[in-house]
């Protein structure tokens, strides 16, 4: 009798170890997960598309989800329905109970997670609560982060950084770096001739590059007061590059007197 109360009890305990083992297989796993950030005055606007798959049949019941503590004003679509939601016992994590939508763990569903954060968030940090196979990130309609295979429990740091202002035209700024390179070399070969002729022929040619250099330090000038009216660059960024190259226009056009002077 005994022997067979321990067989049976041996068996209740086999069977419970395999339904343990089964229900830990059964796992949800984000197929695509697309994180859309934009900023919009005074608030960072964040879309997060993640699709999601079980592999069990049974039906969904508690979806989690997670957003930063900075996070206002969110909002649950699951398949285009809005849901309600709750805060869970963790840190920054959500659940939604869908178990009334009657969906198969075998089906994929949709689920659109929809907040703002301050202006002030300079990084954006994201916890996988899931296995994730395809991770992308949009700042700005500028792709800051892709990634593969990311592991449940994975977190990453995203600087949020805005787009490098570049309004002016390059071609002029090459062409003034150039100039002056050139310019530099000319003065310099001067200094190494003793002849009068050929001091005189070096200075005309000074000059000539002089006037090319001013003629481009005007343009630039101009380009960059379009631009800041066209509201592409910051007061701050057009007073700092007026001032400087303003301060190049007055030497150049100084250093053309001089010569002028000096050939009188």
């Amino acid at each position: 009798m005994k022997r067979i109360k321990s067989f049976l009890f041996c068996c209740i305990a086999i069977s419970l170890l395999v339904i343990s083992g089964l229900a830990s297989s059964e796992t949800i796993e984000a197929e695509n997960h697309k994180i859309v950030i934009s900023k919009n005055g005074d608030a960072i606007s964040v879309k997060e598309t993640v699709t999601i798959r079980g592999n069990s049949q049974e039906y969904y019941d508690l979806i989690y989800f997670s957003v930063s503590s900075e996070a206002e004003n969110i909002n649950v679509l699951i398949q285009n329905s809005e849901v309600s939601f709750s805060p869970d016992e963790s840190k920054d994590k959500y659940q939604c109970n869908i178990s009334s939508f009657g969906i198969p763990q075998l089906s994929s569903i949709q689920l659109v997670i929809s907040y703002s954060i301050p202006s002030t968030v300079k990084i954006f940090e994201k916890a996988f609560l899931r296995n994730s196979t395809n991770v992308t990130v949009t700042f700005n309609e500028k792709t800051i982060f892709s990634g593969t295979n990311l592991k449940e429990g994975n977190s990453f740091r995203l600087l949020l950084y805005e787009p490098t202002e570049a309004p002016i035209s390059w071609y002029i700024v090459i062409s003034i770096a150039l100039l002056v390179i050139l310019l530099a070399v000319t003065t310099i070969y001067s200094f190494r001739k003793q002849k009068t002729t050929k001091i005189k022929e070096i200075s005309y040619e000074s000059e000539e590059l002089l006037q090319t250099k001013k003629s481009l330090l005007m343009s630039l000038l101009k380009d960059l007061e379009k631009q800041h009216r066209a509201k592409k660059i910051s007061d701050e960024t057009h007073n700092k590059l007026k001032e400087h190259y303003k301060q190049q226009a007055v030497e150049t056009m100084r250093k053309i007197d001089d010569i002028k002077s000096e050939g009188k």
